[in-house]
């Protein structure tokens, strides 16, 4: 064994093995994994059952297991500092949405337990500064920040709630058990709201964004005064929002796999 291989040891496996099943997802096996990388097919199980326990990949059911990588890995890409690749992608779909509607829009993303604003699109300058990127969005009033955290892990949910929650108007809730039943309304109706509960005045509209893994990692919001975003067009609101979601989920799903092949993962 060169001393290049025995540095890298036992891990330098487990990272060949995630680099196919990254480049492969939902299409390679155990069988797959032993040929490609010339090892013994209990080895190749062994590595597999190693990284789906620690919560890395997931295997698929039937009698040829697939693997695909798991939300654990999808976030730890998501959690690097550059999320350049991400406002490529998005940004075409939000300057439509935000022409189409006429108001502010803008994706926010998960970060460990915190949600921040990732990139905007503002028709207004005077909106722009309420969702400027970078932005952390408080857990228990901003609207695109509840409809993500709403699908997340419970001990996750737990992580970004433990911290003190600020009431930032007469509107905003800050008991946390109000804030996860609120979580539970937004499971099921599938937006959130933000009803002057960050500045009075202000509201937003959240929808998740779903990528193919299932994982729900962002959110596209619209914000503006609330007369102008809660009326009686919201409905066509949400609709536009959705139908946003839905082309971003695509854009987001093929970046996070190309992300994942391109990653330094050695450093993970």
């Amino acid at each position: 064994m060169d001393d290049a291989a025995q540095a890298g040891g036992p891990l330098e496996r487990y990272i060949a093995v995630l680099e196919l099943v990254a480049a492969f997802p939902g299409a390679i096996t155990a069988s797959d994994v032993g040929s490609l990388l010339g090892l013994p097919k209990t080895t190749a199980h062994r590595l597999l059952g190693g990284l789906a326990r620690s919560g890395l990949i997931k295997g698929g059911d039937g009698r040829n297991r697939t693997f695909r990588l798991a939300d654990r890995l999808v976030r730890l890409v998501h959690m690097s500092a550059d999320g350049g690749w991400i406002e490529a992608l998005v940004r075409p779909q939000l300057e439509a949405l935000a022409a189409e509607r006429g108001e502010t829009c803008y994706v926010s993303r998960l970060v460990g337990h915190r949600v921040h604003v990732a990139v905007t699109v503002s028709p207004e300058v005077r909106w722009r500064a309420f969702v400027q990127p970078g932005i952390e969005m408080p857990p228990h009033a901003a609207a695109t920040a509840k409809v993500i955290l709403a699908f997340q892990s419970p001990s996750l949910v737990a992580r970004a709630l433990a911290e003190p929650l600020p009431r930032l108007t007469s509107q905003t809730r800050t008991d946390p058990e109000l804030i996860r039943a609120e979580y539970a309304s937004v499971r099921v109706q599938g937006y959130a709201t933000c009803i002057s509960e960050i500045d009075e005045g202000l509201g937003a509209l959240g929808v998740p964004i779903v990528q193919a893994s299932g994982a729900v990692l962002h959110s596209v919001g619209i914000v503006g005064p609330v007369p102008r975003i809660m009326n009686d067009a919201m409905a066509t609101r949400i609709a536009s929002l959705r139908a946003a979601a839905a082309r971003l989920s695509q854009a987001l799903s093929l970046g996070s796999a190309i992300a994942a092949r391109t990653s330094e993962l050695p450093q993970l």
